[in-house]
């Protein structure tokens, strides 16, 4: 997977899970505020109250057990990333090293080879000179 769409993925995530955050904070309001509307009512309105309570309990459960799985792939998305990368570069950085030693070495035999080619033209051009007639 590509670095960045693992990177854009967990964005993603973490948006989700601030979503979900405030939904979970906005319905732990709204319990508050049935718990207290419960403890009021009287006769059929308490009994539906105490049911809109339970549902809401549920759903906040719910919610809360969602927003703990988010997290949870969200800091394993980003754990397996970092081993991934430090695995790639153990991997990688000694075949750079070598690469780069190997250009070096052939920039050195390319600056004798040119050396030798342009005075090989121009002992060639010398002895050319000489021996054309005037």
């Amino acid at each position: 997977m590509k670095r960045g769409s693992i990177l854009g993925r967990v964005d993603q995530v973490r948006g989700r899970v601030e979503q979900l955050e405030g939904r979970l904070l906005e319905l732990q309001g709204q319990l508050k505020r049935l718990r207290g509307k419960a403890k009021r009512a009287r006769g059929t309105a308490r009994v539906r109250l105490a049911r809109l309570e339970r549902q809401a309990t549920t759903q906040l459960a719910r919610l809360q057990a969602t927003a703990l799985r988010s997290r949870d792939r969200v800091t394993e998305a980003v754990e397996t990333s970092h081993r991934r990368l430090d695995q790639l570069m153990r991997t990688s950085e000694p075949a750079f090293r070598r690469a780069l030693q190997q250009a070096r070495e052939l920039q050195g035999t390319a600056e004798r080879a040119s050396r030798g080619l342009r005075a090989g033209l121009r002992a060639g051009r010398e002895v050319y000179r000489r021996s054309k007639p005037r």
